[in-house]
């Protein structure tokens, strides 16, 4: 956390929470993930028992200062449940970015990486200039692309997204054709909600077949995207002259305005914890 994250929410930089408030404690007691929790900085005076009201010294019933905070994260916990991020990677963060693989081998862009999320996390503003990160398969491409995004949903408390762009989701949207589907006639109505999303991560980009409605599909929601200045995320295991070649260049034009390019370079790491 920064001291300007501090600054634009007008309190005092606190080293754990960064002035967010709130913090995720990585302990687990019940279940498979920890919670997030008022950070200590926060002054509260109703032990934390709805619906946050306490007795001043005059007797008076006030709000207790926690109050926007625990609501705060109560609608943090919602966005998470709701971001369809892949099991493994609901609630990582810059701290789950190691520095070295399982059997000690060093990450040659760790240091890289953490500068880039501090300075994407410490930013006095949103963001709008999302990243493409691009390298061999196993290099953390999906990892800190996840991390991008539950970085930036717990800071600002707006809706995050993971969509894989996989065989799944283009049948999803053939779907909507079809009378006899659940999903008739929602083809605009998905692409408009991924379009507005605050914060997408589009993994694997370009392992779709490259059908021409595929790639007209994949133009319409990166054009938006790219028109509305949202923050995206893209990874992929192609080389980047693959990616240009998608569209005629469109897509490609757009991605390199709308985002950073950053190579993902090295060994499958995911080799190294066999």
């Amino acid at each position: 956390m920064t001291q300007s994250i501090a600054a634009a929410s007008g309190r005092t930089a606190c080293t754990k929470c960064g002035g967010v408030g709130i913090f995720y404690d990585p302990r687990v007691e019940v279940g498979r993930y920890g919670q997030l929790q008022l950070c200590g900085c926060i002054e509260c005076r109703c032990g934390g028992q709805a619906p946050y009201r306490y007795w001043d010294d005059d007797s008076r019933s006030q709000w207790c200062h926690c109050r926007s905070y625990r609501r705060k994260m109560t609608e943090t916990n919602r966005l998470f449940r709701q971001a369809d991020m892949p099991e493994r990677y609901k609630w990582k963060f810059i701290d789950d970015f190691h520095i070295v693989a399982p059997d000690g081998t060093p990450i040659k862009l760790a240091d890289t990486v953490h500068r880039y999320i501090e300075t994407l996390i410490g930013a006095e503003a949103e963001p709008r200039r999302g990243c493409l990160l691009y390298g061999n398969p196993g290099t953390g491409k999906t990892l800190l692309g996840c991390i991008a995004i539950n970085e930036l949903m717990l800071r600002w408390t707006k809706p995050g997204r993971y969509l894989s762009l996989s065989l799944k989701y283009f049948q999803k949207l053939r779907d909507t054709y079809s009378e006899d589907s659940v999903r008739y006639g929602q083809t605009w109505q998905i692409l408009e909600e991924l379009c507005n999303m605050p914060y997408l991560i589009l993994d694997d980009f370009g392992i779709q077949r490259g059908t021409e409605w595929e790639m007209e599909m994949l133009y319409d929601l990166v054009d938006a995207r790219y028109g509305d200045e949202r923050f995206t995320v893209v990874t992929t295991n192609k080389p980047l002259e693959e990616i240009k070649a998608l569209s005629h260049g469109r897509i490609y034009s757009r991605l390199v305005e709308m985002c950073q390019l950053i190579p993902m370079d090295g060994p499958d790491y995911r080799l190294h914890q066999q």
